[in-house]
């Protein structure tokens, strides 16, 4: 029985430093593997990152478009009122609605 002790103590000294270098070697391959991953999640993100702001830019220069564009609308229908009112069109359409008016008021005031 002792015999039996020794050999597995002997056998177990031999294959405990064989396990050990061989779980130490699995550990770092997985530790490499581990950093790679990380180097690989941290460049997704920077480019994630970059693409982002660029995104924001333009959001902001598509922000200050429409502000633009509304302004000129603004302008443009001040504008086109002011066009309208100095034609010949919109003065004897006042000229025919005036006298419209007139003739209902009259007719009015006759009854």
């Amino acid at each position: 029985m002792q015999n039996v002790n020794i050999e597995y103590m002997l056998d177990m000294e031999e294959k405990v430093p064989r396990d050990l270098e061989k779980f130490e070697r699995c550990a770092a391959e997985k530790d490499h593997e581990n950093k790679k991953t990380v180097v690989d999640v941290q460049s997704l993100l920077d480019k994630a990152i970059v693409v982002s702001q660029k995104k924001d830019s333009e959001i902001t220069h598509l922000h200050e478009e429409v502000d633009q564009l509304h302004k000129k609308l603004e302008i443009a229908e001040d504008e086109a009122i002011a066009k309208y009112k100095m034609c010949d069109e919109y003065k004897s359409s006042l000229h025919m609605y005036g006298a419209e008016s007139l003739k209902a008021a009259i007719k009015m005031t006759k009854e």
